[in-house]
């Protein structure tokens, strides 16, 4: 069997309160790419032996996730095509809201996701299933919405997740399995 593990990233440092503006999302957004995870962070026990068995672990190139798979592996694949979907803002100005409402602004106008970001989680899928074929296990820490998308991805081409319906909590963990061929 090739098995897949996605990851989500442990916390992130960068700590926002209080409401923004348009332009203050983008400044939001930013530091939060930006930051790695929160000092002292530690991944589950389990994470880590999981991580050990894992004949290859990748990464986003986003400080949380690169961070986050050191902390688990000191050998370490980064790949853009890991990294989290592009969460535009729909351009509504004038308008301050909590983190909250503009996480929900943006998950209604990422219904209709860009053509190139679709075609980056295919190409994801793709390569992820060949690292399986080729190591039988992979291990790779991304993102909340990312996982999501990749995770319909794979299930289109034959992978089975464990548990579906699973938690999207930092540290979690989606594992799929597909016979190799």
């Amino acid at each position: 069997m090739a098995t897949l593990y996605l990851v989500r990233h442990g916390r992130s440092a960068h700590v926002h309160r209080g409401l923004v503006d348009l332009a203050g999302i983008a400044r939001w957004r930013e530091a939060y790419e930006a930051a790695g995870i929160v000092e002292h962070e530690q991944p589950p026990v389990e994470l880590t032996k999981l991580a050990a068995e894992s004949g290859v672990i990748v990464a986003s190139p986003a400080a949380r996730a690169v961070q986050s798979a050191r902390m688990l592996a000191n050998d370490v694949a980064i790949s853009p095509l890991l990294h989290e979907l592009e969460l535009a803002p729909p351009r509504i100005r004038g308008i301050r809201m909590p983190l909250i409402g503009w996480a929900i602004a943006i998950g209604l106008r990422s219904l209709m996701r860009p053509k190139s970001e679709l075609q980056r989680v295919e190409a994801a899928a793709d390569w992820l299933s060949e690292l399986a074929e080729q190591h039988g296990s992979v291990l790779a820490v991304t993102h909340a919405s990312f996982r999501t998308a990749l995770s319909r991805q794979l299930i289109a081409r034959g992978w089975r997740r464990d548990a579906p319906g699973g938690r999207s909590r930092h540290w979690s963990v989606w594992s799929f399995e597909r016979a190799r061929r």
